[in-house]
């Protein structure tokens, strides 16, 4: 059953087995376990319920109705554009359905330097087979491999650099492009189309429009959710909620699980809480192509390709290097990747057709904190504090230049990211330029779609939040399965290391019920 924010006309009092807070990657596979283990289950998401009638593709419309803060949260100095979904299935509803596993090396190192050693790529094997399944993951079909993304293949194909197609949860796409406004072809396999209805059909009540404030201990070990109906768009305080419980599982992502927690008191013996965060920034760049060659990346798989070469991978530090990916379908916020106004502006929308559009990818160590301020109506404001390392800084500088090599050996005539100071590279006589690219806030606009860390995975409270089954250190039968529990960042896209790391511990959870 699924209970909208407006169906609600009066304060709820409830009872269950266990809440699922969050009904996302994490939220949703915890929320299907313990539904099929035959355990009340309420599920509660602050976002609205919207299903593929309601995608009209417009991005003025869309990310406000299905990101965080209408896809406006930054990082407290507003360099960094931290994306995250905030509706019926979270981020698998807005992401560009890549199926990416936990590297090999990944594992290796959370094992070496964080002793967890039943993070194994065997135990996680049938976690896996069963989230592939659900999902209905296989390799991009060769029909929605747009020319924007195929001109990495081809490029690094002919340098001999490793490059590849994308894994995907799709079935039966079209190709529309509109992957980030939601699909409005039921093609994008998110949580809202697979483990959210099996749970409601096995009896788990979804309630949205709901927002968790905090959680009370009772007596004889259980506990009192506090939440609120929130209007839809506004999010404005309507109705108090509380629900009485014996289990609660953690699934409101990385930056308001841990704020959940902290308002909760639960912080207290996690001294690891809200810390040890990893962004992943990315910018984005457009190279403009001759006009023979039509990019049109606004159709097709927007993200199906990318170029992995100079990835490096160890189990020393776990993802590092950097790598460039194919990005498309956001017209609106990609016009602005040149930073022009006026006549240069309209000469580079007159190019549109002809722009190809990639992402760098510059993996990061855990170098950010959170905290939160909360207002009289209960709304958290989150402060995500990150500072760039210069490790990263002179990496990222290294991945620019090599994508720009990359980007004029496949014919580009003129190169532009997201900053309003560092004008256009034409050619390569001009990569040293990239070498005093301002890394500065207000300099450029970086993005964060895969934040991580702030409940990360310990053998103990001095070093992690969670144990390996995902349960708090400092009290029972309260879990965390969002991507806060990565002690380092797991992998470049993290819906299948959220899914995989949720369904190895609500899988066992469920079978001792």
């Amino acid at each position: 059953m699924i209970i909208q924010g407006h169906e609600i006309f009066a304060p709820l009092k409830l009872k269950t087995h266990s809440v699922v807070v969050g009904s996302g990657a994490g939220g949703g596979v915890a929320a299907y376990h313990m539904a099929a283990a035959g355990l009340e289950t309420v599920v509660l998401e602050e976002g609205g319920y919207f299903q593929a009638k309601d995608f009209n593709q417009r991005e003025e419309d869309m990310m406000p109705a299905l990101y965080r803060s209408k896809g406006q949260q930054t990082t407290t100095d507003g360099m960094i554009y931290v994306w995250q979904g905030s509706t019926f299935g979270g981020s698998t509803v807005i992401n560009t359905a890549d199926a990416t596993p936990i590297e090999a090396e990944v594992l290796h190192h959370w094992q070496q330097k964080f002793g967890l050693s039943e993070l194994t790529e065997d135990n996680l094997a049938a976690s896996y087979k069963r989230v592939y399944k659900m999902l209905n993951v296989h390799r991009l079909e060769d029909q929605i491999l747009n020319a924007n993304n195929k001109l990495l293949l081809e490029t690094a194909n002919r340098l001999g650099y490793k490059a590849g197609v994308f894994e995907s949860n799709r079935k039966n796409c079209v190709g529309s492009g509109y992957c980030f406004q939601g699909c409005a072809y039921d093609a994008k396999q998110g949580t809202n189309l697979t483990y959210l209805p099996k749970a409601s059909e096995l009896g788990a009540r979804i309630y949205t429009d709901v927002r968790v404030d905090r959680i009370e201990r009772l007596f004889g070990g259980k506990y009192r959710v506090h939440a609120t109906v929130v209007a839809r768009g506004s999010r404005k305080a309507r109705h108090p909620v509380e629900i009485d419980c014996e289990r609660i599982i953690m699934a409101a992502g990385t930056v308001h699980t841990p704020a959940i927690l902290k308002r909760s008191g639960f912080d207290k013996g996690l001294p690891q809480l809200g810390k040890n965060i990893s962004l992943q920034p990315q910018i984005g760049l457009s190279a403009v192509m001759p006009d023979s060659q039509k990019m049109t990346s606004w159709r097709g798989a927007p993200q199906s390709i990318y170029m992995s070469e100079f990835d490096d991978n160890h189990a020393e530090h776990g993802l590092g290097g950097f790598r460039m990916e194919g990005v498309g379908g956001m017209v609106g916020i990609f016009s602005h990747f040149g930073n022009t106004i006026g006549h240069d502006h309209k000469r580079l929308m007159a190019e549109y057709p002809n722009t190809h559009f990639s992402a760098l990818l510059v993996p990061d160590q855990p170098s950010g904190t959170l905290d939160w301020e909360w207002g009289p109506d209960g709304k958290v404001k989150p402060k995500i504090q990150y500072k760039l390392t210069e490790e990263w800084k002179q990496r990222f500088k290294r991945g620019y230049k090599t994508a720009a090599e990359f980007l004029f050996e496949a014919g580009a005539r003129e190169i532009n990211c997201n900053s309003p100071v560092f004008g256009p590279i034409t050619s390569p006589d001009q990569l040293s330029r990239i070498d005093e690219f301002p890394l500065e806030p207000g300099m450029v606009a970086l993005t964060s779609a895969h934040v991580q860390g702030s409940c990360r995975i310990g053998l103990n409270a001095d070093v992690g939040v969670v144990d390996q089954n995902l349960q708090l250190h400092n009290l029972d039968n309260i879990f965390v399965v969002d991507g806060s529990v990565m002690p380092t960042t797991a992998s470049t896209h993290t819906m299948v290391p959220i899914m995989v790391m949720a369904d190895r511990a609500m899988h066992k959870l469920a079978q001792g019920a």
